[in-house]
């Protein structure tokens, strides 16, 4: 039975065979699947960087995509986190700045040899390898968000006022600012906030810290922050000197007449007012309306600072009013003489009045009594008869001022009736 038409049994059990192979093929084929963003792993880096070098990868070599040959039962087990990437600096180093990829499989869902085949988009990462630099830098700290209502940052004190970066001498050269960023939104509270470290070039573009080490530092930095409350407090502004002769002081305006101060809550609980002293507004002869800008933060107290830097610019106007004449009439026997020589007597001849020309506002001449205008004349020094002019010595009330001398003829004669000198 076995060998009665044997050639025919033999062709079916091909024909099977092969049947069972192409329904295999169909079920479970051969694929190509790819897979990226695979970051290769540097080993033996010191290979480089014990001799004083750096290495930096150019170019995002060192991720690569991989196309994997597999079964489709086996590809779809796989993704890329099974792939790992390494490159070797002591064993697969070319010209200097070649290093060979090698690719593995590190699955347990299958087995290394279920795997056909592994093509990687490069071969090689690419390094440049330059001297290594080490340099100190200012750190600032970079304000960002808004603090809570009525609050805003007093002190923002990073850990470390200089930081050590050390990595490519190109790198090094390029970095111009370090900063910290300092998320303040919602602060009221004093606090110490862990910061994101920044590093800037000349043209204020972020440089790419990925090859460089900060000296004792490796998740940003400490910023201890104080927060100060505001306030609003009014501005008292005064004033020294005197305008030009004929013109009188009228008023004094200025903008603005608060200011929103910030400082901590014992600081500011008794501060009410901040005070320009008249240093700061010297109107000593000047003759027309003058605005005179201060600067408001000389004067404000210690640990005390506007809530806005902008408002620092207190524009003061100071204005005048040309002063005017008033004639007023004193008769002569008003004048009061002192030190009469002894025998001889002031004979003002026709003389009946001098005429004293009082300076001031309109307002003020308006006010003017005139009987507070007192007029003397000294003798001190004078022993014969004889015809002489000399200036009346006047006084007027502080707010005015003299047009100019008043002087008089006169004349000193015998006595010719009795009485005491003055």
């Amino acid at each position: 039975m076995l060998t009665n038409n044997l050639g025919l049994k033999l062709l079916s059990i091909i024909a099977a065979v092969m049947l069972w192979l192409i329904i295999v093929s169909i079920d479970d084929p051969v694929i190509y699947q790819d897979f990226s963003g695979i970051r290769v792993t540097m080993l033996n880096e010191d290979t480089v960087t014990h001799k004083d070098k750096v290495y930096r990868i150019e170019d995002n070599s060192d991720i690569i995509s991989i196309r994997v040959q597999a079964k489709r039962s086996v590809v779809e087990k796989l993704s890329a986190e099974d792939f790992t990437a390494t490159a070797d600096m002591e064993k697969n180093i070319k010209l200097d700045n070649l290093v060979g990829i090698e690719v593995t499989c590190n699955s347990r869902k299958v087995r290394t040899s279920d795997i056909l085949n592994i093509t990687k988009s490069r071969e090689n990462v690419v390094i440049r390898i330059e001297d290594a630099s080490s340099e100190q830098f200012n750190v600032v700290v970079n304000e960002t968000g808004q603090e809570g209502e009525g609050y805003m940052v007093g002190t923002a004190v990073p850990e470390q006022s200089l930081i050590q970066i050390s990595g490519p001498a190109s790198v090094i050269e390029e970095i111009r600012r370090v900063e910290v960023d300092l998320n303040k939104t919602g602060f009221t509270t004093d606090q110490i906030k862990n910061c994101e470290i920044k590093i800037y070039d000349n043209a204020n573009n972020p440089i790419d810290t990925t090859y460089l080490e900060y000296n004792g530092k490796t998740t940003g930095m400490n910023v201890h922050v104080t927060m100060y409350k505001k306030k609003i407090v009014r501005i008292r502004v005064d004033y020294t000197g005197t305008p030009e002769q004929g013109y009188s002081f009228k008023e004094l305006t200025f903008k603005p007449e608060t200011l929103e101060i910030a400082g901590t809550t014992e600081d500011i609980a008794d501060l009410r007012e901040i005070t320009i002293p008249g240093e700061a507004v010297n109107i000593d002869g000047i003759t027309e309306d003058t605005q005179i800008n201060v600067d408001v933060t000389k004067y404000l107290p210690e640990n005390i600072r506007l809530a806005d830097e902008k408002d620092a610019s207190v524009a003061v106007e100071v204005t005048l009013e040309k002063k005017q004449g008033k004639t007023v009439r004193i008769p002569v026997e008003d004048i009061e003489l002192e030190n009469v020589p002894r025998g001889l007597e002031v004979d003002f001849d026709k003389l009946k009045e001098v005429e004293i020309i009082v300076m001031g506002t309109s307002a003020e001449l308006t006010e003017l009594d005139e009987n507070e205008v007192s007029v003397s004349m000294n003798l001190e020094g004078y022993s014969r008869a004889g015809t002489y002019t000399k200036a009346l010595d006047v006084e007027v009330p502080d707010v005015y001022s003299l047009m100019q001398e008043t002087q008089v003829e006169f004349r000193l004669v015998k006595r010719t009736s009795t009485g005491s000198n003055r």
